[in-house]
């Protein structure tokens, strides 16, 4: 029998966790502050709403619908609406559905996850692995038949059983930290061994995680983690110092569900882990080995999972992030390295391989594990179900690698806890009310700017008074505002933000006449200030962008009577006539790459393709060149004749900007002659520098002039590009005119 210590670690790291979260937990919810004075408002943004179409002076608009905002709200606040994703509240709540993988380490059963659950969670879980099955170690002969004791072969098959069990505790003591433990114990069976049982008793591992902090919309996250392996000698119970193993690991993490808005979740995670096992378990049976004068055999290396190598340790995977119900898949494989430099005695070894001769995909162990945890209905409490699926090392065995098991069953409960939780508060603000009113009855307006579809508060809004020398305010971080004392009768309130439209909020102070207390012949003085609630409501602008342009000759001139035609991102098309200086300007274009087509008399048609951002002009300036008067573009029944070169930039695919010119002459040649179905566009270079250089380059600037071509609105299956390199001189490479000749760029009509 072999027993691993660990109890008293377990415990030690659970006292010592809890005691440094309640010194970094949150703090717990303090009482509002009294309603700061009335601020000085900033002065209101300008609403941009132009009329639709376009205007004399070269501008057009676009008004589509479905592009409102949507503004974030804080989780607290009676105007704050529903909790959302970005409430501490909620995503404390949602950690708690977090739990252990077998490590101890935060993820699914074996992959951990780069990140963990909010600072002052804990992680309790016990899981259990059954495994019962026959003709695993031992066949009935050949590759996989069992030595005994005695060295003679073992008669059979073999009858195995496994059982173990598996308890971690993992606690998140700051936002970016993880510290955890595990206790993992297995009984073996196998018939065919001597003895028969194996026991391993309280395997201990300890492993601290680091991972970048959670953040809303965060997709994502990365980090790393480090394990101490601790292990007892066989025969006795007491740690074998030489046989303590350590494990460093690098994490990553893809959260799609981790969307602020909800149409833009994607329920889904991935993991990746990639790390290195630095495993000592052979020095455990050093002595016994040593005593016997062999190896121990293949059903004791397997029972007391003892490796001679390290492992370069993959995991891969993913889970489905939904209320109650979460499956998991993940596929992990421990690729032996013989850091030790193990020798393999072949003479001594018996129905499996040494590594040297035997590595593969069959003998590499991994597994496939298809598993779901179950979140019924206690916040914390989860239970698992995973079932492995062995790949690699089930049959076919190193002597230096403890086997694989074909499957195994793994069933287990959890519970998850928050030291520091908190419940959702409403702010209340309370006025101090005079024990006895000597002056006047107070009135004020107090309230909140929401957003007009979500509800959600709108904070940092201005509110200034229509038409009364009084001081304005700015709503606070949860959108409510209240005004200084005010004398009774209506007020209209000027409401703008950022990113929304300018309204008006109208509220109407009534006087209060006081009652008389009963008993009392005269009414009794106020006894605080007349409130009068209000809503201010805000429609949020489009998430639209402009394009303002400027058209130029490229020599410097004036353009004049040029048509200019954009196509958004969704293939709608709007028109305008440029001004008598060449400007002009497009409204509410959607965000995208939007392209600009320019025609004008004596000019080639541009094509220029622009990127525009929500709620940002795009100052888009456009140079057009004239047509030359005499064509450099000749069609012949064979050829597009040019009498100018195409030029590129030295030992590149860049055009110069030079022959821009030529090639919209060649796409207006192209669209004036639609018979011409399929042209070659070949690119040639001279012999300067190697045939395989020449041969990529040629090719890469024939693409780009096939690319710029196509930009410039000619269909891509007209045209073809191919680069022949040096192979197709005009003239011998002999001097540098003759060079630069050959470097050309030559159309072929097919």
């Amino acid at each position: 029998m072999r027993t691993r210590a660990g109890f008293a670690s377990f415990l030690a790291l659970s006292t010592l966790a809890s005691g440094v979260v309640a010194q970094t937990g949150d703090p717990a919810p303090t009482d509002p502050a009294e309603p700061p004075a009335a601020e000085a408002p900033a002065a209101p943004p300008a609403e941009a709403a132009p009329p639709p179409g376009a205007s004399a002076g070269g501008s057009a608009e676009w008004s589509f619908s479905g592009f409102g905002g949507e503004a974030s709200a804080e989780s607290s606040g009676a105007a704050a609406g529903p909790a959302t994703p970005t409430d501490p509240v909620v995503w404390r709540r949602e950690s708690l559905k977090i739990s252990n993988s077998l490590s101890g380490s935060t993820g699914l059963l074996r992959v951990a996850e780069a990140g963990s659950g909010a600072p002052g969670t804990f992680r309790l879980q016990f899981l259990t692995g059954f495994y019962s099955g026959s003709d695993f170690l031992c066949g009935s002969g050949g590759e996989r038949t069992c030595p005994t004791p005695s060295g003679a072969s073992a008669p059979g098959a073999d009858e195995v059983s496994r059982l173990g069990v598996n308890l971690s505790l993992s606690a998140t003591i700051l936002p970016f930290f993880e510290a955890y433990l595990a206790l993992t114990s297995y009984a073996t069976s196998n018939d065919q061994g001597r003895p028969e049982l194996l026991q391993v008793m309280g395997d201990t591992n300890l492993g601290l995680k680091f991972f970048t902090p959670h953040e809303d919309d965060q997709l994502f996250s990365f980090g790393g983690e480090a394990q101490l392996f601790l292990l007892n000698g066989t025969g006795g119970v007491g740690l074998d110092g030489g046989s303590t193993s350590f494990a460093l690991r690098g994490l990553a993490t893809l959260d799609l569900h981790n969307r602020t808005a909800e149409e833009e979740r994607i329920p889904l995670r991935a993991h990746v882990n990639l790390g290195y096992y630095f495993d000592n378990s052979g020095e455990i049976v050093a002595d016994t080995e040593s005593r016997r004068g062999r190896p121990i055999s293949r059903i004791e290396r397997f029972g007391l999972e003892v490796n001679r190598t390290d492992a370069l340790q993959i995991g891969l995977g993913v889970e489905g992030v939904f209320d109650i119900f979460r499956p998991f898949l993940e596929y992990t494989v421990d690729v032996p390295v013989n850091r030790q430099g193990y020798t393999c005695n072949r003479s001594l070894v018996v129905g499996e391989q040494c590594l040297e001769d035997g590595s593969g995909f069959s003998t590499t162990p991994q597994r496939l594990t298809l598993g779901a945890r179950v979140h019924p209905w206690l916040d914390g409490l989860g239970f698992t179900a995973a079932f492995d699926i062995g790949t690699g090392a089930t049959s076919s065995f190193l002597e230096e690698v403890a086997p694989e098991l074909p499957w195994a069953l793994w069933l287990g409960v959890g519970y998850a806890y928050d030291v520091n939780e908190v419940e959702p508060t409403v702010k209340v603000v309370e006025i101090e009310k005079p024990a006895a009113a000597s002056g006047p009855q107070r009135y004020v307006i107090a309230g909140a700017v929401v957003d007009e579809s979500t509800k959600h508060p709108i904070p940092g809004a201005i509110l200034t008074f229509e038409g009364r020398p009084l001081t304005g305010m700015v709503a606070r971080a949860d959108g409510s505002f209240i005004s200084a004392d005010l004398d009774p009768g209506t007020y209209t309130m000027r409401v703008s933000a950022e990113g929304y439209r300018a309204a008006e909020c109208s509220a109407t102070l009534v006087v209060v006449t006081p009652t008389p207390a009963p008993g009392q012949a005269a009414p009794s003085a106020p006894t605080g200030p007349s409130i009068t609630q209000v809503t201010c409501e805000l429609s949020a602008l489009p998430k639209v962008g402009n394009v303002v342009g400027q058209l130029q000759d490229s020599e410097g001139g004036t353009v004049t009577g040029a048509t200019v035609k954009i196509t958004d991102p969704l293939g709608r098309e709007l028109e305008l006539s440029a001004d008598a200086s060449g400007a002009f300007r497009f409204e509410n274009v959607v965000p995208g790459t939007a392209k600009i087509t320019v025609t004008a008399p004596d000019y080639f048609v541009s094509v220029t393709e622009w990127d525009v951002q929500a709620q940002q002009d795009v100052q888009a300036r456009i140079s057009l060149n004239k047509r030359p008067k005499t064509a450099n573009v000749v069609a012949t029944a064979k050829e597009l004749q040019l009498r100018k070169q195409v030029h590129f930039e030295h030992n590149s695919s860049t055009i110069s900007p030079d022959s821009m010119a030529l090639l919209q002459e060649i796409a207006e040649v192209l669209r004036a002659k639609p018979e011409i179905t399929s042209l070659e566009i070949q690119g040639h270079t001279d012999n300067t520098g190697s045939a395989e250089y020449n041969m990529r380059l040629s090719n890469e600037r024939a693409a780009a002039v096939r690319d710029a071509l196509i930009k410039m609105g000619i269909n891509g299956s007209r045209l073809t590009a191919k680069g022949y390199g040096q192979t197709k001189p005009l003239v011998p490479n002999v001097s540098d005119a003759n060079r630069t000749r050959n470097r050309r760029v030559q159309l072929m009509i097919q």
